[in-house]
């Protein structure tokens, strides 16, 4: 019941995401940036990891240009097995298509290993709990069972925040959620 239920949720979320259009997906963008780069945890970080934005995904590219820009270094992650690891890029330049069509760091890039970095999670779909919805690999929650220190932050469109989501006892759960338009979640509960 509950995996026909996240599935529906994947395909609501979807179908919402084909009818954005180019304009308002910009603006929404341009707004998620200026946030996330407004947070204290993301300007004094040494290095941030943060996903490489595909399909309708809230976008990373402006942020971690602006990153970039500011001397900072970018990790983004790449699929190995079940698990993903995180290389520093300096640009596009850096990335290939990997799994599933997402872009991943190139065979050149380097392996970063570093617990203190903020973590920009991606997902589906969100809810007030700080539960995530991802694609179902299970990468991002293996991930933080292996490197639970992070702190993670979740960017999505305002319909992508709902009331509850289905979530089970190993999924890893956000501590921020950025939208364009809505307030923005932060979260107190325990991460044990």
């Amino acid at each position: 019941m509950e995996k026909s239920e996240k599935n529906e949720i994947r395909n609501w979320i979807k179908e919402q995401r084909k009818t954005l259009d180019s304009t308002t997906e910009h603006v929404w963008n341009e707004v998620i940036c200026q946030k996330l780069l407004s947070l204290s945890e993301i300007r004094q970080a040494f290095c941030i990891y943060c996903y490489a934005s595909f399909h309708g995904e809230a976008g990373t590219w402006k942020f971690m240009e602006a990153l970039l820009n500011q001397g900072k270094y970018i990790a983004v992650p790449k699929v190995t097995g079940k698990q993903i690891e995180f290389y520093a890029i300096s640009g596009k330049k850096d990335l290939k298509e990997g799994v599933m069509g997402i872009m991943e760091p190139k065979s050149t890039c380097l392996k970063i290993c570093d617990p203190d970095a903020p973590v920009i999670v991606p997902g589906i779909a969100f809810d007030r709990e700080g539960n995530r919805l991802g694609y179902g690999g299970g990468y991002y929650d293996r991930f933080f069972e292996r490197e639970p220190s992070h702190l993670r932050f979740a960017i999505a469109y305002d319909f992508q925040l709902l009331d509850r989501i289905p979530a089970e006892p190993h999924d890893k759960r956000v501590d921020r959620i950025i939208t364009p338009k809505g307030k923005d979640w932060g979260l107190n509960y325990d991460s044990d």
